[in-house]
């Protein structure tokens, strides 16, 4: 039995973890050969700038919340209308201009944190950010605290999620989604599972046939892991050891391309497998049932997506109103069936068990204590860190 809510599309869309996401689109946009350049994602984040004192809320004049988020990240029918945007519409008559535009985290910062540190009005109430670039703009005051009156849907908030990686995050913002990162694999290409890093990473049956995401943060984080490091609290000793492993991998002819954009070629067989992110695999068994996902034997990562609401929002209460919203488990369930990423809701299970039973038990969407606790976060960085090892990162696998 299936929830009969609707089910994405598959081709020509760029999505918040997933590139053209569809099995059958080529593996050209968001693919980066190596040796080819990536200069911009070594950007070190905003520069401290103050942000003057917001004005008075104007959310009781002005029925609207400005809303932006990654691309093809909220529930959407065929005729390319979210249905929950429109109930909260329907519920509380303030209307949703929502834009899908973010296709990489630094453009938060361009969108977003440029306006602030001008003290201007930055275009949006409500935004949808990585965990490490939130930790960066709460550090330069550019997020509104949120008023815990208007969010009494707040408590179902996981307990994993409260403290890490950003401390006292219910105070600045809560998890849109979240998800893991592990290792995705073609079965009918591999004929095995792939266990861990040092497998992906060396296995000659894997050669010139894996994929690595362009995230410095996942492919680090789980070498890091493999070689018995911790990701959120690692030396510079211990980061050299996982590049020098990344960089082995890249001169022996292991890695075939680094791109967020792995699935069309995944599915197709070209890459046997890769670092994949666990709604990308849960979504492509659809339509390429021999995909897997494998939590990998040195363990995985773990990772949210987050709603802030920026510092100079002058419709802060109505953009609170719209999260408070996404936060009653029946919506949080069409929401997941749509994403299947991690669901950050508690009591959303049970719900999901009336809607579509198969999804309610799949562990990557509904996860066991047990199994959070076992993923691990990387640790919030500097701006200094974040440009310093982006850019060693880079370098290491030719981007």
């Amino acid at each position: 039995m299936t929830s009969g809510l609707p089910v994405p599309g598959v081709a020509g869309q760029l999505t918040r973890r997933r590139l053209l996401r569809g099995a059958a689109a080529g593996a050209g946009l968001g693919a980066v050969a190596l040796g080819t350049g990536l200069s911009a994602c070594s950007a070190p984040g905003p520069a401290p700038v103050p942000v003057p004192p917001a004005a008075a809320d104007q959310s009781r004049t002005r029925k609207v919340v400005r809303f932006v988020n990654w691309y093809d990240y909220i529930d959407v029918t065929p005729s390319g209308v979210s249905p929950t945007l429109m109930e909260f519409t329907r519920q509380t008559g303030i209307k949703v201009d929502y834009t899908p535009l973010f296709a990489d985290a630094n453009q938060a910062l361009g969108l977003v944190g440029i306006a602030l540190a001008a003290g201007k009005d930055p275009g949006y109430d409500l935004v949808v950010v990585a965990d490490w670039m939130l930790a960066q703009f709460i550090e330069q005051g550019w997020v509104a605290e949120l008023s815990p009156g208007l969010l009494t849907n707040a408590r179902r908030l996981r307990p994993q999620f409260r403290d890490w990686p950003v401390p006292d995050l219910p105070r600045y913002a809560l998890p849109w989604q979240g998800g893991f990162t592990g290792i995705g694999y073609n079965a009918k290409v591999t004929r095995r599972p792939v266990t861990g890093m040092t497998d992906l990473l060396t296995a000659p049956d894997l050669r010139g046939r894996v994929s690595l995401v362009s995230d410095m943060r996942d492919v680090v984080g789980l070498v890091l892991l493999d070689q018995g490091s911790n990701p959120a609290d690692f030396t510079a000793a211990e980061f050299g050891r996982a590049l020098a492993m990344l960089r082995r991998s890249v001169a022996v002819g292991q890695i075939r391309m680094v791109t967020n954009n792995y699935l069309p070629a995944l599915a197709k067989g070209t890459v046997a497998a890769g670092v994949a992110w666990s709604g990308d695999i849960l979504y492509a068994r659809q339509l390429s049932p021999a995909l897997g996902f494998t939590w990998p034997e040195g363990g995985g990562m773990v990772w949210t997506d987050n709603m802030m609401v920026p510092a100079l929002a002058p419709v802060r209460a109505n953009a609170e109103r719209l999260m408070n919203f996404y936060y009653q488990p029946a919506v949080a369930a069409q929401l997941a069936a749509f994403n299947r990423f991690l669901c950050p809701v508690l009591g959303t299970q049970a719900v999901m068990g009336r809607l579509d039973p198969a999804l309610a038990r799949e562990r990557y969407i509904f996860p066991a204590p047990a199994l959070l606790d076992s993923g691990h976060y990387f640790k919030i960085l500097s701006r200094a860190q974040i440009a310093a090892y982006t850019a060693a990162f880079q370098t290491a696998v030719g981007l």
